[in-house]
């Protein structure tokens, strides 16, 4: 789902916090840059990256098979991302090319696999793929947009989290529970699907990809209190709803993953997306551009909570 720029939590928040602490705010680009001025110094938020990452940091964590690969090689748990350039990149592309080599990834990890853009956010262009003509279909479609595309295994996610943090501190975390329909034994899933959508809990392009998905199941009835999962993305803007995570245990160890994972790429202000495989936590992304539209659209509540966040990281901007 789209947010016009205009909408944006973030630009509404950026705003009061200039207000609040005293900062001249210019907008530019139909509100995607915010400068911001405070004593004869400017500092600025593209999109969603404030100047407070290195430039280097911000490219690293918008590759995700380099991500992987420097997590990885420093021993922190991280989901494997299988890098394939494409094939225009033939300085870069061994002369046997892409297709034996995913073939041999597909036969080493086993199907299904999961194929998309080696940049990009919000769960777009994502392929899970159980054959190796779907996997040839995806990584066509794929590389007419873009230049290089990573194959990674297919896990159970039993959950996934984000962990929002700046320097050595977490500032929020929650899960992503995927999109579900509960049945009341009356309703087809197609109706409850159609609910969600008219209780604007889903988009209309998120119920439409849903309802492509589950066109075996859209007949079906679902019994009083049966619960159905409508969707293999944890992506917020994929339906995803945000649970959150307090102090304990479990908040513990998400911190201490993306602590230790912000600190391998030398990145202050990120967000890090961890899932838990059979009781085991590993580091799927780091987005150097922090987005919480959709967070802040669940829990209005929590507004003044993401401001303090934001607060945080334009304070720290204009401390070094």
């Amino acid at each position: 789902m789209t947010i016009p720029n205009r909408t944006r939590a973030l630009v509404t928040l950026i705003d009061e916090i200039a207000a609040d602490e005293g900062y001249a705010l210019t907008r530019f680009s139909q509100d995607w840059i915010l400068r911001l001025e405070k004593g004869g110094t400017a500092r600025h938020v593209f999109g969603y990256n404030f100047e407070v990452n290195s430039a280097t940091a911000q490219l690293l964590a918008a590759d995700k098979a380099a991500t992987a690969d420097l997590l990885a090689h420093v021993g922190v748990p991280v989901v494997e991302h299988r890098l394939f350039l494409h094939p225009r990149l033939a300085g870069y592309v061994s002369a046997q090319g892409n297709w034996d080599a995913m073939q041999r990834y597909a036969q080493e990890r086993g199907y299904p696999l999961v194929v998309k853009p080696n940049e990009g956010t919000g769960g777009d262009d994502i392929y899970k793929v159980g054959s190796a003509l779907e996997l040839e279909q995806a990584v066509s479609e794929l590389f007419e947009g873009h230049r290089a595309i990573t194959l990674s295994p297919f896990l159970e996610i039993e959950q996934e989290y984000r962990v929002v943090g700046l320097d050595g501190e977490n500032l929020l975390i929650y899960g992503k529970e995927r999109p579900r329909v509960l049945g009341d034994g009356q309703a087809t899933v197609l109706e409850l699907i159609e609910q969600l959508h008219l209780e604007e809990r889903l988009s209309e392009e998120q119920a439409r990809r849903i309802l492509d998905n589950q066109q075996g199941n859209l007949k079906q009835v679902l019994a009083e209190g049966q619960e159905l999962v409508v969707g293999w993305k944890h992506n917020l803007g994929e339906g995803a709803k945000p649970l959150m995570v307090e102090n304990g245990s479990l908040a513990d160890q998400l911190g201490a993953l993306a602590k230790a994972a912000r600190e391998a790429l030398r990145i202050r202000f990120a967000s890090v997306d961890i899932v838990e495989v059979n009781g085991t936590f590993s580091v799927l992304e780091i987005n150097a551009g922090v987005m919480m539209e959709y967070f802040v659209r669940h829990y209005p509540d929590l507004r003044p909570q993401v401001k303090a966040i934001y607060a945080k990281a334009v304070a720290a901007m204009f401390t070094d």
